[in-house]
């Protein structure tokens, strides 16, 4: 790896452990194998394609191989400041990893399918042998209708596991995983009848499917009790809930931010004693206010921070501000892509073969690989909320060696 910043010992450390991570099992990727269906584009077949001298968009690094990211720069709402921390962690990793082999070149799709495509378009014709992003399922289906008849690998980052396919890679955290890692550590410490408050929308659909699957599978009941996201919403679920609470062991609530909060005061409120009851969250507990003293005692499963402290830092450093997971999916994104020129002959860098490299990498978030279907399979730890806030109850696998479907017991 290069260094950027010659001298700082802290920041060397952590980019050779990184490093050594990516390594893992990457040699395995040059044997020769038959996972590749035939009728499929050869991806990664364009690497060796003239650079156009002038591409369009923010440019970094000097490289030989370009890579395109794209990004609802300019879009309304949120979806700039999401787009902005994708970016920073992406110039962050050009500047640790990327500068001397890449050229990232960054394009705004301004949260429009039709910008989208045309800026894949626009990557492609301008020699990118692999495209980051976007981030919006139907932004991703849209740039994908040109990558994927090109031969070009893409590294989306929607959480709509519907859009992905091979070729089409989501480097995010999805609601399916996240749902199955906590349930199967629930089931595994003998909890058999679960209550499940889930919102009207297309995630609560898919968490239900997983909980049905894995309920199912384990012999455990189900109670689902649908909401809609408003505070009457939320209410009506509470009082709905309230004649079957009691013979629930375990009261699971995906949603983060002030929802959990909501309903097990309401439930409370409502004269229903939970002290005996297990709640179990999700990732997005990440924003939950884990001081109310309602939520002590609380599952929820999440990525690995034993990496993203640091990182955090100097994107703190860097920036004035403290980054979010998509700054370091972007970083990640940018590393594995370095690694990947760095590790393999140039015309299979971003073949399939190395892409979905059973063995994984490890990354700011935790371990993760690409699975053929598109998705991320990533390595999760287990939190409890005790003292106030999440502390580490399972540590996130360290590799994906074995049965990665069996969940580590307490």
């Amino acid at each position: 790896m290069r260094i950027s910043t010659p001298g700082q010992k802290k920041l060397k450390l952590l980019q050779s452990v990184m490093a050594a991570a990516l390594l893992v099992g990457l040699s395995a990727c040059q044997s020769s194998g038959g996972n590749v269906p035939s009728g499929l584009p050869s991806v990664g077949q364009n690497v060796a394609t003239a650079l156009s001298p002038n591409p369009n968009g923010e440019v970094f690094g000097q490289g030989t191989v370009r890579v395109a990211l794209l990004l609802p720069k300019t879009a309304p709402g949120n979806a700039a400041a999401v787009a902005n921390e994708l970016r920073n962690g992406a110039t962050m990793a050009m500047q640790d990893f990327g500068q001397s082999s890449l050229q990232l070149v960054i394009k705004d799709t301004k949260g429009h399918p039709a910008d989208a495509q045309s800026a894949a378009g626009e990557a492609i014709s301008e020699g990118s042998s692999i495209v980051i992003g976007p981030l919006f399922a139907a932004t991703v289906s849209a740039a994908s209708g040109i990558t994927v008849p090109a031969g070009v690998s893409m590294l989306a980052f929607s959480t709509d596991s519907s859009i992905a396919r091979r070729g089409v890679y989501l480097m995010s955290f999805t609601p399916e995983d996240d749902s199955r890692r906590m349930l199967k550590y629930a089931i595994s410490l003998g909890r058999r009848s679960i209550i499940a408050f889930l919102p009207n929308s297309a995630e609560g659909s898919i968490r239900e499917n997983v909980l049905r699957q894995v309920a199912g599978t384990a012999g455990a009941t189900t109670q689902i009790i649908k909401y809609d996201r408003t505070p009457e919403g939320i209410e009506k679920a509470v009082i709905d809930s309230l004649a079957l609470i009691e013979g629930a062991d375990t009261i699971y609530i995906p949603e983060g931010g002030p929802v959990p909060h909501s309903i097990l005061t309401g439930i409370r409120r409502n004269g229903t004693i939970i002290q005996d009851k297990q709640v179990l969250g999700s990732g997005a507990w990440e924003s939950v206010k884990a001081s109310e003293p309602v939520l002590a005692g609380a599952l929820y499963p999440g990525r690995d921070v034993s990496s993203f402290n640091n990182f955090a830092d100097r994107y703190e450093t860097n920036f004035n501000v403290r980054p979010g997971v998509q700054a370091a999916l972007g970083y990640d994104a940018i590393t594995l892509v370095s690694e990947l020129v760095r590790l393999n002959n140039r015309a299979r860098a971003f073949d399939t073969q190395s892409l979905e490299n059973r063995q994984g990498y490890r990354g700011v978030n935790g371990i993760f690989r690409l699975r053929p279907s598109g998705t991320a399979q990533r390595g999760l730890a287990i939190y409890q909320i005790r003292e106030g806030k999440g502390q580490i109850a399972v540590p996130a696998p360290s590799s994906f060696a074995g049965d990665n479907s069996r969940v580590p017991r307490s």
